[in-house]
């Protein structure tokens, strides 16, 4: 899905034994390099994610750090950098090969070094994207912090969708639903470009029953009913209902309608299906893991809603009923959802989801699952942040989301950005995984959850024909948001003495009860 290129030229004069270039930003890339000789040279040339003290770091994780050595010609010569044929951690599985474009393979880096070189260097990297326009989407904030997170997540989007189906990232490059439905909401948030997201959803039916986490499944429906909302693409989704039921994985629940471990192994080893709670096992809160949990049957529950969402078939919403009746039957303990059946334990996984997929039905339940998520702040991966912070937004409790994607802490988007890194990470730091890469776009929840959660532009029809705004901003003071849309552009200010808000053609924007037609209107 290459369609664009970048070329950024350094040249730096002769001043040391050993010349090192900083591009600024991480990218999927090619490399050349420009010198001159009077003797031939032994030269080594290294490229890299990682640098400390003007050097490039040989990490032990999936971070690039390639190495060429070479003996040059006398003379002007330009030089192509050799980058080795992708090779993915686990070869049996089915990844994705260097796209289309470039001459030869590509690797993410940002650094350069050209070591035992004579002269003058010059390096030429050429950064290859997808089809994306920097302009479709834009957020301004008071808080410059987050500004910061939400452009280190929008860029890490951008840089991390460069092969025709989203990847989880270097380690892998291999399509994962998990990671795809974060990577392709901060796609259709920044960019109105749908191709990437409909190749990765056919990837998915192609590949039924590969992927082995039980909730990844359980998100084909989201990401269906995601797709079609931000692209109105009916074709494709028509072609795709009559797989989705599979993927609801309703021949796996128990006698009593829940999705039950025992019932899985009954057709599949653990390798082939179970459940995962989140990723890795650290991220998971301490929870108690047993046949009948808690949060892939939450998954569920979203997934028949999303199947309503698609087809319009009542019986959906029939099914979702009676789950939700069985879930509170057999999964609540003491006025708390607990892990799993025969638990006491309320991770912070299975309050966040109680809450967000509407299992509470009380103002008191809903308070003392609330009352889990804000004492726990981000007990979960970069992964579960995305419903973490979906939570909090639609739980009012958007303070403390902001808190969470601004925060200075270890797990937290700073953690990453002041470890150099420029595109986000497969976890919250190195000390958290210690065989993850740098390119993982599901490290980057802020992308969409900015535009969707806090300033409230969702999509309510196919392809944006009628959206909600329902702005969640906390203690900002003001904001200024551009969603891109296959009719123009939606674009919301927030300003203490004045709100706003620009509906394009042919949609209509829901606001408090009132719809609100094409055109300006002040709020």
């Amino acid at each position: 899905m290459i369609v664009q290129k970048e070329v950024q030229v350094l040249t730096q004069k002769k001043v040391h034994f050993n010349s090192f270039f900083d591009f600024g930003r991480n990218a999927y890339s090619t490399l050349e390099i420009e010198l001159e000789t009077s003797f031939q040279e032994n030269i080594e040339i290294l490229v890299g994610e990682v640098a400390e003290n003007g050097r490039i770091k040989h990490p032990t994780n999936y971070c690039t750090y390639i190495q060429n050595i070479l003996q040059t010609s006398i003379g002007h010569q330009v030089i192509k950098f050799k980058i080795p044929e992708y090779i993915p951690a686990y070869a049996c599985n089915p990844f994705m090969r260097c796209p289309e474009g470039p001459d030869g393979e590509i690797a993410p880096f940002r650094y350069v070094e050209v070591n035992r070189h004579y002269g003058d260097v010059t390096v030429r990297r050429t950064a290859w994207y997808p089809d994306w326009d920097d302009d479709a989407a834009d957020f301004t904030c008071s808080d410059p912090d987050l500004k910061q997170v939400w452009d280190f997540c929008k860029y890490s989007i951008k840089a991390e969708s460069v092969f025709d189906k989203y990847v989880d990232g270097e380690r892998e490059r291999m399509p994962y639903e998990g990671d795809a439905v974060i990577n392709q909401l901060g796609h259709f948030c920044n960019d109105a470009h749908f191709q990437i997201a409909k190749n990765t959803i056919d990837h998915f039916f192609a590949m039924g029953e590969f992927t082995w986490p039980t909730e990844w499944r359980l998100l084909t429906p989201r990401l269906v009913r995601d797709y079609y909302f931000y692209s109105g693409d009916a074709e494709s989704v028509k072609r795709w209902i009559p797989l989705l039921e599979e993927k609801l994985l309703l021949e796996y629940r128990n006698s009593d309608g829940l999705l039950d471990q025992s019932v899985y192994r009954k057709r599949y080893t653990a390798n082939e299906l179970r459940d995962i709670v989140d990723h890795p096992v650290e991220e998971q809160d301490h929870y108690e893991m047993g046949n009948v949990n808690f949060v892939p049957n939450s998954y569920l529950y979203d997934a028949l809603k999303a199947m309503f969402d698609i087809t319009g078939d009542n019986k959906y919403l029939e099914i979702a009923s009676e789950f939700k009746a069985s879930v509170r039957k057999h999964l609540m303990h003491n006025g708390l959802f607990v892990d799993s059946i025969g638990s006491t334990h309320t991770a912070q996984h299975t309050a966040m989801f109680a809450l967000l997929y509407g299992f509470c039905d009380s103002q008191e339940e809903i308070d003392r699952h609330r009352a889990i998520v804000l004492s726990k702040d981000m007990a979960c991966s970069v992964y579960g942040a995305q419903f973490l912070l979906e939570a909090c937004f639609a739980g009012n409790m958007s303070d403390h989301g902001i808190k969470l994607m601004t925060s200075k802490g270890q797990r937290s988007w700073f953690n990453m950005i002041n470890s150099g890194a420029t595109t986000a990470m497969e976890s919250w730091g190195d000390e958290f995984k210690d065989n993850q890469d740098w390119t993982h776009a599901w490290g980057a929840a802020p992308a969409n959850i900015v535009t969707r959660c806090l300033c409230g532009i969702r999509p309510l029809a196919a392809g944006f024909k009628r959206f909600a705004v329902d702005p969640r901003p906390g203690s900002l003071s003001s904001f200024y948001v551009r969603q891109p849309t296959i009719h123009g552009a939606i674009e919301l200010d927030w300003q203490p003495d004045c709100v706003t808000l620009t509906v394009p053609e042919n949609t209509e924007a829901v606001y408090q009860d009132r719809i609100l037609p094409p055109g300006k209107h002040t709020l």
